[in-house]
Formats: C-alpha cells, sequence, structure tokens
C-alpha cells in the first residue's frame, strides 16, 4: 500500500486531515492555504469535507475561510474502483471516496486591535489512490494548481511569491513516510488517530494486536505432534523464550522486530518489556489437574505430552518445569544420580517447591500487558508501532494482505482452480486498462474486490476468496507473465498448434486464459517489429482516391467507395512492402501514403486515419455487401453489430474480403482503434476457437434460437400441430398431403441473406412430424452455425491477415482480447486524454479557457466525445493504452498522441467570434480564448456537428 503525504512549510495549527476510505493507496496532502474552490487540473472525483466546529478560545472564526473544501484528485484515481464494465461499456469515469475529519482548520489572526489579516493556514489531508504508480501525477498536479495553493487570495501575497511551490506545499508517501526520520510531523497525529484513543487501542487495532499475540501460541501448536486444544487468550502467559521464538508464524516475534529501537538487542528489549509489562504467571493447581490425562497448565502455550519416567507424580512436576522455564532444565536433571537411588528421589520435592517460590520472580506477557506497551510505544514513536504492523502482513485499515507463513500460502493455493485464475487475470486486466498502468506495475496489495463489482457475474467465483489469498494469486501470476515475457514466449513455436496437440504451443493455447493482455500485447509487438520487410530506405506505396465520388454521403455505386478503389490499387502492390514498423512518435509509419484529387494535404497521418474510418463506414453500410447487420438486431439484441455476409462468394469478394483482411493487419500495426462494430463471433471464428452452438446461436440470430427451443421442448403431438400452425401463419400456407386442411412444416429455412434452402436433399417434399422434429431442429441449428462460422469468408479474410502479420500470433489472444487489438475501446476515457495533452506556447492547464475547455467535454456524451476525437485527429477511436505508462519517456507515445492545445494562429478580432481550428495530422486543436462556458461549449458543438471538409489533415 502506497500512501502520498502532501505537507505545508507554514507554521499554524491546528490542521485538518482527510481520509479516503479505500483499502490500497493513500496520499497525505498538507498545504498552506485555505482551499476555496475545487481544483481545475484535477478534474473529476471530489473530496469534500464540511468542517463546522468553533475555533478555540483566543481565536476568531473569519469570514474569509469557507467552511466547506473539496480536494478534487481524480486524476490520480482513488479509491473506489467502482464497476469496469465491459467492452463496449464506459468506465465510471468518477471515483468516489469518503474523507474523515481528523482535525480542524482555522485560520490565526490578530488579537490586538488592529484589523484582522488572515495568515496561511497549515493543514494536510490523507488522500487514498487505487495505485502507485499514479503518485508522481497526484504530485505533478497538486503543484499545478493554483487553486488548491491560493496564492491570488491572500493579503501577504508578496510573501508567498518568493517560495517555491515546493516549499508551499509537499508531497510524500505515507508509507516512504513511516520509515523516514523526518518526516512530516502533522502525519503522526494522523497515524496517531488510527491506532489508539488515549490511553486505549482503537477496536480494529485491538482485533489485530490478539491475532498478532495468539500467533505465538498457534506457531508452536503446529509444531506439536499432539491435536491441540483451544486456548482462551486471557490464559496465554508468554515467556521471553517464547516470544523470541523463530517458528513459522510466529508474528509477535516479527512486531518486537520491528518495533525494538535502532542498535537494540532483540534480547535485551524483551527482557525490559517483561519487566516492566510482564506478569507473574497464576501459581498452578494442582489438584485441578492431577486427573486429567494431559497437563493443561493455565499459562502453558504448548500442551505436554504423556510422562514416560517411571515415578509419574515427580515427572509430572519436573515436565512442569521444563514447559514453563527453560532455564531450570538442567538443574533438574543433574539431581539425578546413579550412585544415590532413593535419596534423589527424597530431595526432588524439597527442591521443587523452591523452584516454584522463584517462579513468580520470572514474569510473563499478556495480551493486556502487550496492549499497554503498544500504547506507550505509541507515544513515543508512533510509526515504529505500524512500521510493525505492516511487516506482520497488515495494511493502514488493520486488513490482512499477506499470508502469516508458507503452510498458510500452501492451504489457500489448493483451493484455487483454473476457472477462478481466469477470472482474477480477466479482472487484473480490466482494473489495469482502468488504471492505465500494466500488471507488472500492479501491486498486490492493490488487489481488492470493491463492492460496485460483485454483480458482476465474471467474477462471482472471486467473492468469498479472502483477499491475502487474492492478492498472494496475483502475485504468483505477475510472475508467472513476467517469465513468460521475458524469457519463455520468444523461444515458442506458435504455428502448427492444431497439429501437434501435444505440443507447447497447443499448451499454451489452452491456458492463453492465464496469461496478462498487456503481455500478449508486448511479445505481439516484438514479433511484429520483428518480421518487418519495409525498411526506412523504401519509399511507402501511394495511393490515389477521388473523394468526389461520395460527395454528400451517397455512393452510386460500390465501385467507387474508398474501399474498392483502395483494394484495386493495392492489389497491384506486393504485401511485402505494406509490413512496416509498429506506429510510434510524432511522425509514425504508415502502410501507404493518401492523396486526395484535387485536395493539398499537408502531412500523412490525417489523410491516413480519415481513410480507415471511411473505410469502416462503407464496410458497415450498404454500399458494400461484405458485412450484414446480426439477425438479432430485429429483436433489439446486439443493434448495430455486424457479421460476415454468408453464403458462397465470388472471385471478386475474395478478393474484397481479403483486402478486408489486409486492413485488419494494418490498423495492428498502426495502432489504429477500427470504428468496427464486429459481434464476438467474428473474432472466434479469426482466431480459431470453436463456437458455442447455444450461447453464439443465441447472440447472432435470438428468433432462430426461440424457434428451435420451441420444438426441442415440445411435449405431445397437439402441441406440435399449434406450433405448425403459428409458424405457417407467418409464411406461405402449407398443407400436409395426409391431412389437405392440416398445416405443417417442411424440412427448409430461410438464411439470414433471406433465401430458403432445404435442410436435407428433398426437404421442401419432406414434412415436420412427431417422429422426425428432434432431426429438423438440428438441422436447423446446424445450417446457422455454419452460417455464423462462414469457412470460406473467413479463410479470405485469414488469407490476408496473415500477409500482414504472422498468422501464429492468433494463438495467444482471446477473440475479446483481439478485438481490443485490433479495434480499441468504443469509447473515450477523458482522464486518459487529459493526462497525455500537451499545453503549448506559454499555455497551462491552469489557464482558464484551458479549464473551461475540458468542463465542457466532460459535458459532452460519449457519441459527441467521438464526433470531437474525429475533428481533431481524424479517428473516432484512440488507443486505451501508451507504452508511456510505464514510465518510458514522451517520444514514445502512441500515435495520436499526445494531443496538443495551442493558442490560434494570429490576434485580429475578440476571441469569442473566433472559431476552434485543428490539425488532424498534429492531433493539434488551436483553441481561441472564450470568455465563458456557454460559449466553449457553443464553437465545440459547431466544430463537431457542422464540419464540411474532413480533409484537413
Amino acid at each position: 500500500m502506497d500512501n502520498l503525504d502532501v505537507s505545508s512549510g507554514s507554521s499554524v495549527t491546528p490542521a485538518m486531515s482527510m481520509s479516503a476510505s479505500a483499502s490500497t493507496s493513500q496520499t497525505s496532502i498538507c498545504s498552506s492555504q485555505c482551499v476555496s474552490r475545487t481544483a481545475s487540473d484535477l478534474s473529476v472525483d471530489q473530496f469534500q469535507a464540511s468542517h463546522d466546529q468553533p475555533a478555540p478560545q483566543g481565536m476568531i472564526d473569519p469570514h474569509t475561510v469557507s467552511s466547506q473544501e473539496s480536494l478534487d484528485l481524480s486524476l490520480c484515481s482513488t479509491g473506489s474502483l467502482g464497476s469496469l464494465g465491459s467492452l463496449g461499456e464506459p468506465l465510471d469515469s468518477a471515483d468516489s471516496a469518503s474523507i474523515s475529519d481528523v482535525g480542524s482548520m482555522y485560520t490565526v489572526t490578530s488579537l490586538d486591535n488592529n484589523p484582522l489579516v488572515s495568515r496561511s493556514i497549515k493543514g494536510y489531508a490523507i488522500v487514498e489512490v487505487r495505485a502507485r504508480a499514479k503518485i508522481e501525477k497526484v504530485r505533478a498536479s497538486l503543484f499545478n494548481s493554483s487553486d488548491l495553493i491560493g496564492l491570488s487570495s491572500l493579503e501577504g501575497e508578496d510573501e508567498l511569491m518568493e517560495m517555491s511551490t515546493e516549499e508551499i506545499l509537499t508531497v510524500s508517501s505515507v508509507n516512504q513516510s513511516l520509515f523516514d526520520t523526518q518526516g512530516s510531523s502533522a502525519l503522526e497525529d494522523y497515524f496517531t488517530e488510527k491506532l489508539i484513543k488515549g490511553d486505549k487501542v482503537v477496536p480494529p487495532a485491538r482485533d489485530v494486536l490478539a491475532e498478532i499475540f495468539r500467533s505465538c501460541i498457534h506457531s508452536e501448536q503446529m509444531l506439536s505432534l499432539a491435536p491441540a486444544k483451544p486456548i482462551k487468550v486471557s490464559d496465554i502467559f508468554l515467556s521471553k523464550e517464547q516470544i523470541n521464538s523463530q517458528t513459522p508464524g510466529n508474528l509477535l516475534q516479527i512486531f518486537f522486530t520491528n518495533v525494538r529501537p535502532p542498535k537494540k538487542v532483540l534480547e535485551d528489549q524483551l527482557t525490559q518489556i517483561l519487566r516492566k509489562y510482564g506478569i507473574p504467571k497464576p501459581k498452578f493447581d494442582k489438584s485441578k489437574y492431577s486427573k486429567a490425562g494431559k497437563e493443561q497448565h493455565p499459562g502453558k502455550v504448548v500442551s505436554t505430552k504423556r510422562p514416560i519416567g517411571k515415578p509419574p507424580g515427580k515427572d509430572r512436576s519436573v515436565l512442569n518445569s521444563v514447559r514453563t522455564a527453560l532455564s531450570e532444565k538442567k538443574p533438574i536433571v543433574k539431581a539425578k544420580s546413579p550412585e544415590k537411588g532413593s535419596k534423589p528421589d527424597d530431595k526432588d520435592p524439597e527442591k521443587s517447591p523452591a523452584k516454584k517460590q522463584e517462579a513468580p520472580e520470572e514474569k510473563y506477557l499478556t495480551l493486556d500487558g502487550f496492549h499497554k506497551f503498544v500504547v506507550d510505544r505509541s507515544k513515543q514513536d508512533i510509526r515504529s508501532v505500524w512500521r510493525a504492523i505492516l511487516s506482520c502482513g497488515y495494511d493502514l485499515h488493520f486488513e490482512r494482505c499477506a499470508c502469516i507463513d508458507t503452510r498458510h500460502a500452501q492451504r489457500s493455493c489448493k483451493k484455487w482452480t483454473l476457472e477462478m485464475d481466469v477470472a482474477l487475470v480477466q479482472y487484473v486486466n480490466r482494473l489495469c486498462r482502468h488504471l492505465a498502468i500494466s500488471p507488472s506495475r500492479l501491486h498486490p496489495h492493490e488487489v481488492y474486490l470493491d463492492p460496485a463489482d460483485v454483480p458482476d457475474p465474471r467474477i462471482a467465483c472471486l467473492l468469498n476468496v479472502p483477499i491475502e489469498s487474492l492478492r498472494l494469486r496475483f502475485a504468483l501470476l505477475q510472475s508467472l507473465n513476467n517469465t513468460l515475457e521475458t524469457f519463455f514466449l520468444p523461444l515458442v513455436e506458435l504455428r502448427q498448434t492444431h497439429t501437434y496437440m501435444d505440443s507447447i504451443a497447443a499448451l499454451l493455447r489452452e491456458s492463453k486464459g492465464l496469461v496478462f493482455y498487456d503481455t500478449k500485447v508486448a511479445v505481439m509487438n516484438r514479433v511484429l517489429n520483428a518480421t518487418v520487410q519495409r525498411t526506412a530506405d523504401h519509399a511507402a506505396p501511394e495511393i490515389t482516391l477521388d473523394p468526389l465520388e461520395i460527395v454528400g454521403g451517397e455512393i452510386r455505386s460500390s465501385e467507387n467507395t474508398y474501399f474498392c478503389q483502395a483494394a484495386r490499387q493495392l492489389a497491384l502492390v506486393s504485401s511485402t512492402q505494406l509490413c512496416v514498423k509498429l506506429a510510434s512518435g510524432g511522425d509514425p509509419t504508415y502502410a501507404f501514403n493518401i492523396r486526395f484529387t484535387g485536395e493539398e494535404v499537408h502531412g500523412t497521418s490525417g489523410s491516413f486515419r480519415h481513410f480507415l474510418w471511411q473505410v469502416c463506414k462503407e464496410l458497415q453500410s450498404s454500399a458494400l455487401s461484405l458485412l450484414v447487420p446480426c439477425p438479432s438486431s430485429a429483436a433489439n439484441r446486439n443493434k448495430g453489430k455486424h457479421i460476415l455476409t454468408p453464403g458462397p462468394i465470388t472471385y471478386t469478394e475474395e478478393q474484397l474480403l481479403h483486402f478486408f483482411g489486409q486492413l485488419l493487419g494494418i490498423a495492428i500495426r498502426a495502432d489504429v482503434p477500427l470504428p468496427l462494430d464486429l459481434l464476438p463471433t467474428f473474432w472466434k471464428t479469426l482466431v480459431g476457437e470453436p463456437l458455442d452452438p447455444e450461447w453464439d446461436l443465441q447472440e447472432v440470430d435470438i428468433l432462430t434460437y426461440n424457434y428451435i427451443k420451441k420444438f426441442e421442448t415440445i411435449n405431445d403431438e397437439t402441441e406440435l400441430e399449434a406450433l405448425c400452425a403459428e409458424v405457417t401463419s407467418h409464411h406461405l400456407t402449407t398443407e400436409s398431403p395426409d391431412s389437405p386442411n392440416k398445416p405443417c412444416c417442411k424440412f427448409s429455412y430461410v438464411t439470414m441473406t433471406g433465401d430458403e434452402v432445404e435442410l436435407c436433399p428433398g426437404g421442401r417434399d419432406i414434412t415436420v412430424v412427431w417422429e422426425n422434429k428432434d432431426s429438423y431442429a438440428v438441422a436447423i441449428r446446424n445450417l446457422r452455425i455454419q452460417e455464423i462460422e462462414n469457412t470460406h469468408c473467413m479463410t479470405a479474410v485469414r488469407a490476408g491477415l496473415g500477409s500482414i502479420i504472422p498468422l501464429q500470433l492468433l494463438t495467444m489472444p482471446t477473440p475479446l482480447e483481439m478485438e481490443l487489438r485490433t479495434c480499441g475501446l468504443p469509447y473515450i476515457n477523458l482522464e486518459f486524454l487529459k493526462a497525455h495533452t500537451m499545453y503549448q506556447v506559454g499555455l497551462m492547464e491552469t489557464d482558464q479557457h484551458i479549464e473551461l475547455f475540458w468542463t465542457a467535454l466532460e459535458m459532452f456524451t460519449q457519441e459527441e466525445l467521438c464526433k470531437f476525437i474525429k475533428f481533431a485527429c481524424n479517428q473516432e477511436r484512440i488507443p486505451f493504452t501508451c507504452p508511456c505508462k510505464d514510465g518510458s519517456p514522451d517520444t514514445a507515445h502512441v500515435p495520436p498522441y499526445p494531443m496538443k492545445i495551442a493558442p490560434p494562429d494570429g490576434a485580429a478580432g475578440s476571441p469569442d467570434s473566433r472559431y476552434i481550428r485543428v490539425e488532424t495530422c498534429m492531433f493539434m486543436i488551436k483553441l481561441p480564448q472564450y470568455s465563458s462556458l456557454d460559449n466553449m461549449l457553443e464553437k465545440l458543438r459547431y466544430a463537431i456537428h457542422y464540419r464540411e471538409d474532413p480533409l484537413s489533415g
């Protein structure tokens, strides 16, 4: 768990503490000014705390300080994760987190007769973020926030302006401050409030301390061969040797090791602790336990064994002495003398009472004494106590986040199944997309299920899994993926997985659900860059398109579409010339360049992206017949989705499908998400996964699925006749030859293209009766499955794709991951876009018109955001991931990132009368300084709805 401390350099008390509610990363923010309004550069999640406490005597509550203050830290992703959603569903852009006050915030005013002067306020806030990787973004956003510092509203501004931002506002990790002896003193109050109240430990901490205390006896019982009996915590008395035992699972020894002062021996520290907080063990009532088969000392922590000596009574007393005080063992053994057989036995009873008289002098630690020690130690050094708690596997919310020992870890791993592993990998993939980081940078302590994720059926098998087991399993999968990506996958031959069923590639195909999406993409990108055919020395192919053929949005003939124009010209170009390296940087290399007849276009990026957008629009329209709408859309299911047109194909259609496959590969190498809405069945057949006869048929054609179910569930011939009558009423009436007035069904059915075909030879002459109704239902199901598989069309598409990228890369990704890699996400994540935006020519994120710009975009619908992206960079979808998320330099951005905002050209006229201009090749927006939000909204909506010329690249 990571935490961030933002402290102030000014000297006014008391301070305000705000603590978020999630359980992963925390940020402490201490500022020298009162925050009077929301920080505009941290724009979605609001942390608001109300402080209506009266000021202490001697302090006057000024009217200049608002009682409500908000910290907006959405950029860094806050505590509550929210529903991650699935493909096609936008993630919640705001993650709420609650804030609880630990102190109050006041302004310090003069107490004489002079006018009141507001001074800077010292305060701190603990803000929790989900991912450790976001802390640097929190720091940068806070330092850029003039609202948070509030310099413009204070007298004495000149003095503050002489201070640097880092002197006014400091940011640090709460976890790191536990190991910093010179950390913020304000955080000590926060740590103390979370652990103790007065002279008592808070209830959550009491439970944790009790578990740590009991772990000492539990670890000893695990080593004992005798069955362990439950012992009340009030009956536990621990000696120094027991506390200092390095038995696996003894958390008490770990606690005292980390809480002890530096350069002090643990054994000496334990001696002092027992001398001050220990108590003598209660006297042992021998008569109470004389008849028991085993000894059960009230203060015993380890079960005693059955006595083996001949004199039972004497040996029992000896064993008691050995168990309670190890130092008494040697004298007892030496007391036996082989020469004097009876005298030593007579002296043993005399020595035993003497030992018992010395026993009270040795003190033992109880749970109450342990609590007293923690309270006193917290008042001296609260950081050392928290270090000890964290080292025992707990977090700042007193939740166990690590297994106690290896045995605990092994037991938890035995309960895991392959289904649970796949569900955890899918959850981590969605979490990392939401946080814009890779799983390699996700800490195991940042993995937990949010209450909003409970309804998700994909993680239903993970709901009752302990959090420490969940995090341990993630750490294992994280290590596995790191090994696969670094050492193993580059050495594996991924081809012929269907031919050699026992090959490593076949095993990887079966276990691909255990591999993170980012791992697969990293390996895929490495292979794509290694299979480049066209180097920088060769000029890119160029095609010429006539935009006049599609003026007005109506295409008179399919031959005039951009798709067909490009297919005819690129058919003459070798596919090796289209295999280029992955697009990166500000001037990426694409498969080909585009020139528009009668248009002067500067640059290649904008026109290339516009071409791909226009081609996808044509493919999903009636201008081309390669795709058809999903039949289930007639029942308001999967509306807007398309599938490959089933049926026989001509040579021309085969060539067009081949080019369609090439475009998929070109888009992958260009990293331009295609705005294609295809059913999952398309991606299943593309990667070679078998179809599910139930689920996939239901998704593609729900009407046919229901029709088949009716025939499969009828119980008698009367229901069959009624069903046939219902079917024939919607079609041409067909009468049974045996009963001319009786309607019947024949062994024929309508295809998805509207043609009626026979389900078997002579099917139009075969009547559906009770005896063959099941065969009729199976025949219809097989017809639909064959149409969905569409082998001939898919073979042509795969051939085209294989000419651009190696087909063995399709072995690893799942259908959903292949769709993500090719088509991206159908929505815009504003926070990710804002994090990948640059401000040029003196503009800053805190400028008024920049704040109005982002506020306006936040008010847009997803449809309007997609139109804005199309207006700004000529593509409707933008990548949801970028290499810079892993700390790479800015030059490693995936095009079209980063978005750039610059002032408009020239300075003539009023800013409110000017329009927004863009340079699509550079993803640059030239934004006038509009004076109000209404003007900003009006000009943005005009730009995205009424643009006439999309060829501005």
